[in-house]
């Protein structure tokens, strides 16, 4: 008898992680992620930050902006084209049974932040943010915090990037504020709630930056 109940526990577990693993691996459009058809989408805003040392050995962040709407033909299907070819994968944070309100950062140089308004005005307008390793952030409808995925194509936010880069408008060179702000955060500083939203005026996830 103890023998069968062990085969029955053990069967359980195995299945358990063999469903965890599908679960977390099985891929996911881009629609899926949204919960909405991208055909919907009528417009976005999208900010892109790259940060480094420059030749001086200056630590900078750059950031480039790109608006379009569905009228504007190429540059809004270029973006949205790019988001819609990947595949995603859910993270195991999103099996937590509190809402993800922070993000680590993972030391990434580049990063976007995306905000997309639907024809409907009934729907909220859903945001994203990308990081490197293909991590995308994006916020649930009911705006209690953050899902957690990660884009199949790791390239995906370099060609997102450099599109920006060529088509937007550059909106921000050395930002010394914000520079200042991701000093102080690295050191263990707290962020107060307004100090993000000046860099970017949009309710971004906080990126956790790893120390200096």
């Amino acid at each position: 008898m103890g023998k069968h109940i062990k085969k029955i526990v053990l069967t359980l577990v195995i299945l358990q992680i063999l469903c965890t693993c599908a679960w977390r691996f099985w891929p996911h459009s881009f629609a899926d992620i949204l919960s909405a058809d991208t055909s919907t989408i009528s417009r976005f805003s999208c900010t892109v930050v790259i940060s480094g040392i420059d030749a001086d050995g200056v630590a900078f962040i750059d950031s480039y902006e790109l608006q379009a709407s569905a009228e504007d033909g190429e540059k809004f299907s270029s973006v949205i084209g790019i988001l819609d070819q990947a595949k995603y994968r859910q993270s195991f944070q999103n099996l937590l049974p509190w809402a993800q309100t922070a993000v680590s950062s993972d030391g990434s140089s580049e990063s976007a932040n995306i905000s997309l308004v639907w024809e409907s005005a009934e729907k909220e307008p859903c945001f994203l943010t990308l990081l490197e390793e293909g991590k995308m952030v994006v916020g649930t409808e009911e705006g209690n915090g953050f899902l957690i995925y990660y884009a199949a194509d790791c390239t995906m936010l370099d060609r997102l990037v450099n599109y920006v880069q060529e088509y937007g408008v550059k909106t921000c060179q050395k930002c010394s504020l914000f520079l200042s702000f991701a000093e102080n955060l690295s050191r263990g500083a707290e962020a107060s709630p307004g100090t993000s939203e000046y860099f970017c005026r949009r309710p971004w996830p906080l990126l956790l930056l790893p120390p200096a």
